[in-house]
């Protein structure tokens, strides 16, 4: 009997897995994160994407108020604010980001949390293999082919590596189940469900729940090697207790689930498929761009092609919607599919490939092409979780994955009865040259590039932020580059959501296109408490109210966003700062004789609250510029008050004459019912455990080892 510490993946000495293998693969997972993302590894970073428009200011934000010893529930800086937690992409109760993000810098902490997903993803990816039955050099080509095939030039995506580290580890934990009936695999099979939500996005959570339906149906109904007596006696009863622990799963999850799917009814997209710039379809492969799976760098990655515009001429095959060749890449690799030519054309070989295993994954990998075409869309999108999302290409992963796993097992069948060394080079020789192709191919599609030193450490010489950390109030600059500007420590607009609130995208609240300093502008500019706006041309100035806007910097390059926007190192940016606003807070009544007698002075501003002292001889309205949203509060000298939405943005408070102290303070009912939702859950999955595991039962005992052969 093969014990659970040696990680068996059946009783045969073949497929029993060794520590000295473990590590063996775990070197070789590290050393490909090296080969490909050295640079990560030396203080360097990524740039490109969403990686500073996006990824980069999320990150930041959550570290600094982190180290600041305050977990933000709300970020103040992107726009006029917005829930962090229900945002979901900065992962704030993702474990790994908890634990990475306080002890190091933005920078480093990104490229640890890149580089540890790769290394877990390989080595789930492998270990999952290993459990189907193939052998050690083909399960460590079916990583190689998951991991490096599909996610390197999904780079500029984090939250595609998070979430498809996952993937594998889920099957893995159902497999398990499947040839012992033990629970507790169930009950890891719940933990990694809410690993994966918790960090956020949930596309391939998604992909992730869906692909353990079909794999499960699949094993008990069509593929049943190796699957247990007791689960193929009660295949109705079984699948019932896996969805059961599934559940649990998304119960772990739910922190971060409930928050979101409450942003998600008051946001641009307040019914499934619905909003202004959501396309289901979006983010496609059009079929004869699938010929990338043969026809790569010596075609469609060629010099000559203009991959994005070739694209948009193919998109009509399948569907209207836009797509980009990051999105619609899949790819996976030649010398593989070399080698499942060889296996497939020797009939010594060919047994070991044709077989119930190879078409389990010839189905999923069909499904998740078809898919990946957008062709079933406008069909899907109807049914739950279909429509929530964009990029139909993504389901390539499960292609990616089932490819690879039949790749590996074809060549394990390639390399039987041949000498050690034969092996040795065979193997060296496929590895190598796939590695190699993998590499070109990613940095070829990739949109984001590999820097040796990353600009983020230029930003204390930034000449823009100085001016702004030395502003009298709090600034807030418009200007290019949504969310980028957050990077310097201040808010910014126009912001840059994948799932915002309403207001930012309803026509007569959004931030305005910058065509000069016209007075629609300004007026918006002033209502909306904006500071300072910064521009690439060099700014026409107009008069407001009778004083000239002031021009605090000029014909100066910047040394961070210069890089940080890809610019030339000695182009100027301008920053004008605006004489007339409201700040981020101010009287509704701002006229020229008020503005003596009332007085508002800025006690505290954080993530979840902000204070205020006011000292005026009538009762006054107070503005904050900051976005209206549930969980917002507001009390008055410590005593409950009624804040309200003032302008259909801002928040509001009406106080009476005299000196009071104001404050506004996060609490979001959602959190907190996540909260005791995932509490919950934990507890149950205890229960659980203490009950199956922990509590003796000599008869149970017995029975397990009656159900497993043992006398």
């Amino acid at each position: 009997m093969t014990s659970d510490t040696n990680i068996a993946a059946s009783d045969d000495h073949e497929f029993r897995i060794t520590w000295r293998e473990t590590l063996a693969v775990a070197a070789l997972a590290t050393i490909l994160t090296i080969v490909f993302w050295e640079p990560l590894w030396t203080g360097g970073g990524l740039i490109g994407g969403d990686t500073y428009t996006y990824f980069f200011p999320q990150k930041q934000f959550f570290a600094e108020r982190l180290h600041d010893g305050e977990f933000p529930l709300w970020n103040n800086r992107s726009g006029f604010g917005y829930p962090l937690v229900a945002e979901s992409q900065t992962g704030a109760f993702y474990p790994p980001h908890l634990l990475i993000y306080p002890l190091l810098d933005v920078n480093e902490g990104y490229n640890a949390v890149q580089i540890l997903h790769y290394i877990l993803a390989f080595g789930f990816t492998w270990l999952l293999a290993r459990e189907l039955r193939l052998k050690p050099f083909g399960a460590i080509v079916a990583a190689l082919i998951y991991v490096y095939g599909w996610f390197p030039p999904r780079m500029c995506l984090e939250w595609a590596i998070i979430g498809g580290t996952w993937l594998p580890l889920s099957l893995w934990w159902l497999e398990r189940f499947l040839k012992t009936s033990h629970w507790r695999y169930l009950s890891g099979l719940s933990v990694t469900l809410g690993m994966q939500l918790l960090a956020g996005h949930f596309n391939l959570a998604f992909i992730t729940l869906v692909l353990l339906v079909l794999f499960l149906g699949l094993r008990l109904s069509y593929w049943r090697d190796g699957v247990s007596g007791k689960i193929a006696a009660h295949r109705l009863k079984s699948a019932g207790l896996i969805l059961g622990f599934v559940a649990i799963g998304l119960g772990i999850a739910a922190a971060q689930l409930v928050p979101t799917w409450e942003l998600k009814q008051l946001s641009q997209r307040q019914s499934i498929s619905d909003g202004p710039d959501f396309d289901a379809a979006y983010g496609h492969i059009p079929p004869l761009y699938l010929s990338q799976i043969i026809a790569s760098w010596w075609f469609w990655y060629s010099p000559d092609i203009d991959l994005n515009q070739a694209l948009g001429q193919l998109t009509f095959m399948a569907s209207p919607a836009a797509t980009n060749h990051t999105e619609a890449h899949l790819y996976f690799g030649l010398i593989p599919l070399f080698v499942l030519a060889a296996a497939l054309a020797s009939k010594r070989h060919r047994d070991a490939v044709m077989n119930r295993f190879t078409a389990t994954w010839v189905i999923v990998s069909v499904v998740g092409i078809v898919y990946a075409s957008g062709l079933l869309v406008p069909m899907a999108q109807h049914l739950p979780g279909f429509g929530f999302f964009r990029g139909p290409a993504r389901w390539g992963i499960l292609a990616a994955l089932g490819v690879g796993l039949i790749i590996g097992k074809a060549a394990g069948a390639v390399l039987e009865n041949r000498s050690r060394l034969k092996q040795n080079v065979l193997c060296s020789t496929i590895f190598v040259l796939t590695a190699i192709d993998l590499w070109y191919v990613s940095s070829v599609v990739s949109v984001t590039v590999l820097l040796e030193r990353s600009p983020l450490p230029n930003i204390q010489f930034s000449p823009v932020r100085n001016v702004l950390d030395h502003y009298a109030g709090i600034p807030r600059v418009y200007g290019p580059g949504p969310n980028l500007l957050n990077l310097l420590g201040h808010a910014s607009v126009p912001e840059y959501l994948g799932i915002g609130p309403a207001e930012y995208y309803a026509a007569d609240l959004k931030a305005p296109p910058f065509e000069g300093f016209t007075p629609d502008f300004l007026d918006w500019c002033y209502r909306a408490g904006i500071t300072h706006v910064l521009t690439f041309e060099p700014p026409q100035l107009p008069r407001v109210i009778g004083t000239p806007a002031e021009l605090v910097v000029v014909h100066e390059p910047d040394s961070f966003l210069n890089p940080a926007w890809a610019r030339g190192f000695l182009e100027p940016i301008y920053l004008v700062q605006l004489s007339r606003t409201r700040d981020r807070f101010s009287f509704a009544d701002t006229s020229p004789d008020q503005r003596s007698e009332s007085r508002i002075e800025l006690i505290s501003y954080r993530a979840n609250s902000a204070t205020v002292e006011t000292d005026t001889d009538r009762p006054e309205t107070v503005v904050m510029t900051d976005l209206y949203f549930p969980g917002w509060t507001v009390t008055i000298d410590g005593e409950p008050a009624d804040g309200y939405r003032f302008e259909g943005m801002f928040r509001a408070v009406d106080v009476p004459a005299g000196q009071h102290t104001i404050e506004w303070s996060y609490h979001p009912a959602s959190v907190r019912n996540g909260l005791w939702v995932s509490g919950l859950s934990i507890f149950a999955l205890l229960a659980i455990g203490h009950v199956r595991f922990w509590h003796f039962n000599p008869k149970r005992i017995a029975s397990g080892l009656a159900d497993r052969g043992c006398p």
